[in-house]
Order: C-alpha cells, then structure tokens, then sequence
C-alpha cells in the first residue's frame, strides 16, 4: 500500500502550490462535468467528492475554502423549505407518525455502533461515544474534542458515515425497482433568476434568527424553518436557480473529499474501516424500520431517504436530485440532527463533570 501511495505522489507532483484554491475549485467542478458525463448517480456531489477526495488522500494541496460553506448550506435549506407548501399542514398526521421511529433509529444505531468501536475496533471511550452518535460532523468533532476525543478520528469515522451511506444510497435508488424514479427533475439552469434577492433574503434572516435563537444547526435548518413557513403559508417565492443548487453540490462534496487529506494505511484499517462498517451496521434497523413502514402504506423512496444516517445536507440534496417528497423527508433529518445535539449536548456536560 505504501508503495502504491509513493508512485501516485511521484506521479502527481506537478501539482502548484500557488493559486490552490482556484485550481481546487477548478477541480472539483471537472470533476463534477466528468461524474455527470458518465451517468454517476448525484454527480455534482460525488464527483467533486471522488475527484478532491483522490488528490487528498495522496497529499495534494486540496483546499475548499471554509468562509462560503455556511451560506452554501444556509442556500441549500433555503432550497429545501421552498419545496414545502400549503400541504403540509394536512400532511401532519402523517410525517408525526414516521417521526415517532427517529428515537428509535438512533438509539439502536448508537448503541451497536458503540458497542463495535469500543469492544472491536478497542478506541477510546470518548472517541466510541462521539464516534457513534449519527449527528452532524462538525458539532461531534468539535463535543469529542473538548473531552479529549481522538479528533482525527472522529472525522474519518464521521466522513466515511457520511460518503458511504450517499454512495450506496444512489446506486439502491438507481437500481432496486421499488426506490427507482421515474422522472427526476432537470430543470433549466436559470430558470426563475428573478427570485435571488428573495432566496439570499430568506437564507440570510432564516441564518441570522437561528443563530439568535440557538437553534442547533443554524446555517441550515434556520434558512430552512423560515423558507417552509413563507412557502406554506404562501407569503412569498423562493426558490433558488437551479445553477445555484449545483454550486452548492460542487462546494459540499469537494469539501467532504478534503477531509481524506494525507490518509494513511493505519487510518484506512482502523477509523474509516471502522466508519465503513458502523454504517453497515445503521442499515439493519432502518431495513426493520422500512419494512414497517411500507407495510403500513409509506412510500418505499420517502422512508429510505428519511432514515438513511448520512448528513443532513447530503441526504436532501439527494432527495431534490432525484425529485423526492421534500416535505416528508426533511423533517426526519432536522428532527434527528436536533435531537442528537440535545443528547450530545447533555452527556458532554455530564462527561466533562467527570475529567
């Protein structure tokens, strides 16, 4: 291995270290032209992910600035909560039923996962607990850290949570015929340009209030809170051009692709070996939770994206790539990223009581 990894950087030793965020930039978006070229399912993700991540992992100065992240996420829930409409409020029933499973869902995910990465994989305490809670990545590395968590780590474990359950997810949705789609949207780039100042209106406000009221996950699920109540209750339009969407794939999955900067071979048979199968793991009981659910009449495409454990923003940027139920899959998320980061939140007071 060690010896494959020494001829990809002899190989690729051309690569400048001057202008890299340009030319990162530039090779996320070629990578993404190349993914959609060859039928890659969510090409603007994975293929910024696949093409950052390759360059990455052999040492390459790969680099996706951190400054426009947040307003591509504050974009992307601006994008989510215009697919919401009036609806909704006859759908409540319905979507508070489904709800009811998420506690569940992560408490069976957590535990196994802590269970294999305490006892199998031998880390940590800490490392185990953080490593096993399927909330966001940020908010867990930053919690472990605090407490002396393996950071490194629980990036890796996280990362790979998150690449992995986005792959899988799309070839399951391109190839088993109960998750197929049949008319995924494709909509013209520039279509409805005349709607910015409202999208970057409500992004922005929907941003700023969450900070100000400490919603967890502000950049995206204020934008997204306040953009399904205009649209709900029909105040305004705020949809975001469909060249915007793309550019925030392009940004979001190059960025996931950073995080597999200089991986080593231990990295590769301990933390994302273990991230890969923990996420295997989390499959068992979304497969219970969906086969009751469908039983009950849920539709199959809905159910297994609103439980799949990837990340929040990748899983309904999945969701609008193949043209889902917006609506019912995007309270799932935002109900299990808030309720992790209240449970996170809690057992990291009581755990550094204990230090």
């Amino acid at each position: 291995m060690t010896k494959i990894s020494n001829f990809f950087k002899e190989y690729f030793d051309w690569w400048p270290e001057k202008q890299k965020y340009t030319l990162s930039l530039f090779l996320a978006v070629l990578s993404g032209f190349f993914a959609y070229y060859i039928g890659l399912p969510l090409p603007w993700m994975l293929g910024p992910l696949i093409g950052c991540g390759f360059f990455a992992a052999i040492g390459k100065s790969v680099i996706i600035g951190k400054r426009p992240r947040p307003l591509c996420r504050a974009l992307l829930g601006c994008t989510i909560g215009a697919n919401f409409g009036p609806e909704l409020l006859d759908r409540l029933p319905e979507i508070g039923m489904s709800l009811l499973f998420i506690p569940v869902f992560i408490f069976i995910m957590g535990l196994s996962t802590f269970f294999y990465l305490s006892r199998i994989i031998k880390l940590d305490k800490h490392t185990s607990i953080y490593g096993s809670i399927p909330g966001g990545l940020n908010e867990m590395v930053i919690l472990g850290q605090e407490i002396g968590a393996n950071t490194r780590a629980l990036v890796l474990i996280h990362a790979t949570r998150i690449v992995v359950v986005v792959f899988f997810a799309s070839l399951l949705i391109m190839f088993v015929p109960n998750l197929g789609v049949s008319n995924a949207p494709q909509p013209a780039l520039f279509d409805k340009w005349e709607l910015l100042p409202y999208v970057f209106l409500v992004s922005l406000t929907g941003w700023f209030l969450a900070l100000k009221f400490r919603i967890p996950g502000p950049t995206i699920i204020g934008p997204m809170i306040l953009s399904a109540l205009v649209h709900v209750f029909e105040l305004i339009e705020a949809m975001p051009i469909y060249f915007l969407v793309i550019s925030v794939q392009i940004m979001l999955g190059a960025a996931l692709g950073c995080l597999f900067r200089n991986i080593t071979l231990k990295e590769m048979s301990g933390p994302i070996l273990a991230g890969l199968v923990t996420t295997l793991i989390a499959f068992i009981p979304l497969a219970i939770i969906y086969h009751l659910l469908t039983i009950i009449g849920y539709d199959p495409l809905s159910i297994f994206l609103a439980f799949s454990p990837g990340g929040q923003s990748e899983m309904n940027i999945l969701a609008l790539s193949v043209g889902a139920d917006m609506s019912f899959i995007s309270p799932h998320h935002m109900f299990r990223v808030v309720l992790v980061i209240i449970f996170a939140g809690i057992l990291h007071k009581f755990l550094k009581r204990k230090l």
